[in-house]
């Protein structure tokens, strides 16, 4: 065999083993993200009008893209507008919520939707252990309002009566002492839930075929005013479907 032979038969040798060698590699992703990869948070693809609102995820912290959403095992179906740099924050089904932060360090702001059971006795009690009306709060609207406006040391303002899409209720702005510790506020079937030092919610509740819904913006005195412009404008973009 010449010389010539011989270097081309090595040559393919070298090829095959190479070929051989590569489709035996394991993968370098096997097992998890490598060493270089960096976690990304999560984000809604923005919703188009031909694929109708979109669902609303529970249970995490998801950026969201501009366009209208719907609550996921809410027991009143409604859908609302969300602008761009909102996101995600819902701790349950029966608390679900977009929020956003605003610049420079500003308190996080939020439209929330409630269906909720009681009222704390104390506000200044710790939330987790907050003890609750007894007998509860009545079912009713007005029921709802005045258990609100008549925790101590909060500031309501006189409701007034509104509709949305048929639906009667009562609108009021509630503002919280300027007091650490002393924000409890309602319960849900799930938690007590509460309002910071001098924050302030612009309360909606709703009767809905039965069913009493509260709509909450929440935002605080430093809130720039176009923040606070951008809330009411979700709350305003909510529909209730029949």
């Amino acid at each position: 065999m010449n010389n010539t032979i011989r270097i081309g038969l090595a040559a393919v040798a070298v090829v095959v083993i190479a070929i051989i060698a590569i489709q035996f590699l394991p993968d370098s992703n096997v097992g998890g993200p490598g060493p270089t990869d960096t976690p990304q948070p999560a984000s809604t693809p923005a919703p188009s009008a031909a694929e109708g609102p979109s669902e609303l995820p529970l249970g995490e912290l998801t950026d969201l893209a501009a366009g209208t959403y719907f609550l996921s095992s809410f027991p009143v179906q409604l859908t609302f507008d969300v602008p761009a740099g909102w996101f995600s924050c819902s701790p349950s089904p029966v608390e679900q919520a977009v929020c956003y932060e605003p610049s420079n360090n500003q308190p996080v702001i939020a439209v929330s939707f409630l269906i909720v059971d009681n009222v704390v006795t104390d506000p200044c009690q710790d939330q987790e252990g907050a003890e609750l009306l007894d007998p509860p709060v009545g079912p009713s609207v007005d029921d709802l309002v005045a258990a609100i406006s008549s925790l101590e040391g909060y500031e309501a303002t006189t409701p007034q009566d509104i509709t949305v899409d048929g639906f009667d209720g009562q609108e009021f702005t509630l503002t919280a002492p300027d007091v650490h510790g002393c924000g409890a506020t309602w319960a849900t079937a799930d938690r007590t839930t509460g309002m910071g030092a001098g924050e302030i919610n612009l309360l909606r509740i709703l009767d809905v075929d039965g069913v009493r819904v509260l709509i909450s913006g929440a935002y605080h005195p430093v809130t720039p005013e176009a923040d606070v412009a951008a809330l009411q404008q979700v709350m305003d973009s909510v529909h209730i479907e029949p």
